[in-house]
């Protein structure tokens, strides 16, 4: 009988080392063949487009503005409100000309750099493939490395650890890909109505662009622009634009705080004070890992106060 249950046990676990090497096999396929595709979408727009003409219709939109700008000004002095601000409005249209210009232009000062980015990530992911083909056999190793460096105690606590570790961080990257989905369903369907060419491409690179904080706002903003102006409508450009404005603000102070913080198992009050907090301190760094370190001392405080109230064991 115990004979039977320890093959069963072992038939259970090679069954699931081989569902995740099929998973992790299936994954890796399906994220070649989206980088391929996008790839080559990327460089067939890239071959078609004029970066001159573009910055062209950039400084044409920017200035664009600026008259309208103006004009709301002239209607204001009129009520004999804010006067006399053509001046600041002028610079404002020539500096934000100028650096538009600069920016298009300077795009190709980046495409030798992204070759060396693909062999970063190509590495990486021939890494983090092994790794997970591997891990029980790395695992192991870790353990008895552990046992032999520490004792049975310490790691005890320190696979204690690691696990607690481990769920945060699963819980927030399952819940970043969910906001991610979520945006770039609320970005296809935003750009589609406002008649972007390539609207759900746009929204979906746009949305899964957004778990990177600054940059998805910064990639969504500029790709909407851009396609705004190549449509040739510049107004489509504005509109995308102040949707991409309220879609943001939407997404920062409900969606992630909401969806995230469920995932993690942290209140959305907690994670928006982890992200102004950490974002505070660290910056562009800070907010990458503001909900996890906010979810691991949380969960510290958590275990330390039922530790003391006696109802937990101790590690």
């Amino acid at each position: 009988m115990q004979r039977q249950y320890e093959n069963r046990l072992t038939a259970i676990q090679r069954s699931k080392i081989k569902n995740r090497k099929v998973g992790t096999g299936a994954a890796y396929i399906i994220i070649f063949i989206v980088l391929f595709l996008g790839g080559r979408w990327a460089a067939k727009g890239l071959g078609a487009a004029d970066l001159e003409g573009l910055a062209e219709q950039l400084s044409a939109f920017v200035r664009k503005i600026g008259d309208y700008l103006v004009l709301v000004n002239l209607k204001l002095a009129e009520l004999g409100i804010l006067q006399n601000v053509e001046g600041i409005l002028s610079a404002w249209t020539e500096n934000a000309t100028l650096w538009i210009q600069e920016q298009i232009m300077g795009i190709t000062a980046y495409i030798p750099q992204i070759g060396n980015s693909l062999i970063d990530i190509t590495i990486g992911l021939t890494v983090a493939f092994y790794f997970l083909m591997e891990k029980e056999m790395i695992l192991n190793y870790l353990k008895e490395f552990s046992l032999l460096l520490f004792g049975e105690k310490v790691t005890r606590r320190i696979r204690r650890a690691s696990l607690e570790v481990n769920n945060v961080i699963i819980g927030y990257l399952g819940g970043q890909m969910t906001d991610a989905v979520i945006m770039a369903i609320l970005f296809s369907i935003s750009f589609t109505i406002v008649g972007l060419p390539y609207g759900v491409v746009l929204g979906l690179i746009s949305g899964f662009s957004n778990l990177i904080p600054y940059f998805g706002a910064f990639i969504a903003f500029i790709l909407a622009i851009m396609a705004g102006l190549l449509s040739g409508e510049s107004i489509r450009a504005l509109y995308a634009s102040i949707l991409i404005l309220i879609l943001q603000q939407i997404d920062s102070v409900y969606i992630v705080p909401k969806v995230v913080g469920k995932k993690v198992e942290m209140h959305p009050v907690l994670v928006l004070l982890s992200l102004a907090i950490f974002g505070r301190l660290f910056g562009f760094w800070g907010l990458l890992v503001a909900v996890p370190l906010g979810a691991l001392i949380n969960n510290f405080i958590i275990w330390f106060i039922k530790k003391k109230q006696g109802s937990l064991d101790v590690w």
